[in-house]
């Protein structure tokens, strides 16, 4: 059975149903309509991967329990846990990958040795990765580290069972963080017509990110990285600029939707973008983009090492190792590890930089009163990433390179600029645009748009009628067939 995707028709069933049935309860049965519903949701696509999610839940339950229990004993608790988690996900989604390193490498090593040859293919094992392992295991590892650092554990289990299941956040996200939730489950949910009307702007936005420009944008970039030898210069530009923006509207639609389901039942998820494509350097880009995973690595990997209190290079060390492991955790796979090194080469050059800036009299002058040093930051900042999602999109390295030297053949154009300027999504990316320039500019101009913020609020008459016409405007630009969003695979 499909997964129960956020922008399938069943999930629009879904979703009113759950949030009638919420708010028409009394309060002391809404947390377990949303642990059924949160369980519905997830074993909707392989029921039997429920038991697997309960289990680990009632495992770290216990092991969150007995961490300042067994005072003396906490540490070794808390490896113990590490462990468990770590070589869950290490089994379902990593174990076919080391077996094929091992048996690549070991055909390499027998080619040159000369001995004799391995079996031709390489073994498998029968695994399929169950839906948000990688985010199922860092809420786990996060809630159980932090009860060792302190924070008092979820004593109620189904609280503790339902912060894991949440299934606005469940399959990818955000990460959240358990203080944070087990504060809003201690508060009785009352109904508010912000979140609600704030909820529906949000699905709706997120539909639109997904389905009318994300779809179709992945539709082209897939005419590109398919062929990748008969793409032209400005074809290459195109699938490669086409990816990274597919990837953050593929991503940033999902969070919305997610955000704004939560916000229809009283709850609220952190944020996770915020305007990344405006960041004027590196360091800058991961604070605004995939911020709970950013802010886990940063809080359970890179500062555990030593963070930045450390000698130079192992400052440098500390940020290789901290962002090849977030490559992998996006993929079983070399490219991913790959991608990773390079956002950790981009992060060392960076650091490099920003510091000869500061002992430098003239550029630091020059950052802090020149307005094109800010932006030749943000142009050097989005090249870097569009390498960057070449390297992550691609289903090798080599191909990777494939595609990055289409970019600088002067090759002349072919099928996938065609694909772009017949599709919908030079009208599309167009009304996008205009919508942002609002957004951005009314945060400007708190006073200018304020009326046009106190109508919209107030007039439900308007708002009705602008989703009605927003629903016919998505249905007619998205694709006939429904596309699971990326960061399922993770």
């Amino acid at each position: 059975m499909a997964p129960m995707l956020f922008n399938s028709f069943i999930y629009l069933l879904f979703l009113p149903i759950v949030v009638i049935l919420h708010w028409v309860l009394p309060t002391r049965f809404r947390r377990a309509l949303l642990l059924i519903a949160s369980y519905v949701f997830y074993m909707n696509w392989m029921p039997t991967y429920g038991t697997l999610i309960f289990a680990l839940t009632a495992i770290n339950y216990g092991i969150g329990l007995a961490i300042p229990r067994f005072d003396k004993r906490k540490k070794a608790i808390l490896v113990a846990g590490l462990v468990f988690n770590i070589g869950c996900l290490c089994f379902y989604k990593y174990a076919n990958f080391l077996i094929g390193s091992f048996w690549h490498a070991a055909s390499w090593s027998n080619g040159i040795s000369g001995w004799p040859p391995v079996q031709a293919t390489s073994p498998a094992l029968n695994i399929i990765l169950p839906l948000g392992i990688s985010f199922f295991v860092f809420e786990f590892i996060h809630y159980i580290t932090d009860v060792y650092r302190g924070s008092a554990p979820m004593k109620n289990f189904w609280h503790f069972a339902l912060f894991a299941a949440f299934f606005p956040s469940q399959i990818a996200g955000p990460i959240k963080r358990f203080q944070d939730f087990d504060e809003q489950l201690g508060t009785e949910a009352r109904f508010s017509k912000e979140k609600f009307r704030d909820g529906i702007g949000l699905i709706f936005l997120g539909l639109y990110k997904k389905m009318v420009l994300g779809d179709n944008l992945g539709h082209v970039v897939n005419i590109g990285f398919l062929n990748p030898a008969h793409m032209g210069t400005f074809d290459a530009w195109l699938a490669a600029v086409g990816f990274t923006f597919q990837i953050y509207l593929d991503f940033s639609g999902y969070t919305d939707i997610g955000r704004g389901s939560a916000l229809l039942l009283g709850y609220k998820l952190p944020d996770n973008f915020n305007w990344p494509f405006l960041a004027a350097s590196l360091n800058d880009f991961w604070r605004r983009w995939h911020i709970s995973l950013s802010t886990w690595l940063r809080d359970y990997l890179f500062i555990p090492m030593g963070g930045s209190r450390v000698s130079s290079w192992k400052l440098k060390q500390n940020l290789f190792i901290t962002m090849a492991l977030g490559g992998l955790w996006h993929g079983a796979d070399w490219h991913y590890v790959v991608w990773g090194l390079f956002h950790g080469a981009g992060l060392v050059a960076t650091k490099d930089w920003l510091d000869l800036v500061d002992r430098t009299p003239w550029l630091k002058t020059f950052q802090q009163t020149k307005r094109w040093w800010h932006w030749s930051g943000v142009a050097c900042t989005f090249l870097f990433l569009i390498f960057a999602c070449i390297i992550f999109r691609a289903e090798d390295v080599p191909k990777a390179l494939q595609v990055m030297s289409r970019m600088f053949t002067l090759a002349p154009s072919a099928d996938l600029t065609k694909a772009f300027f017949l599709s919908t999504l030079p009208f599309s990316v167009s009304a996008y645009v205009i919508y942002l320039f609002i957004c951005k500019h009314s945060e400007n101009s708190e006073s200018l748009w304020a009326p046009v913020r106190t109508v919209w609020h107030n007039y439900l008459p308007l708002r009705i009628s602008a989703y009605a016409c927003l629903s016919i405007f998505i249905l007619g630009f998205a694709p006939e067939d429904v596309s699971p969003f990326i960061y399922f695979q993770f």
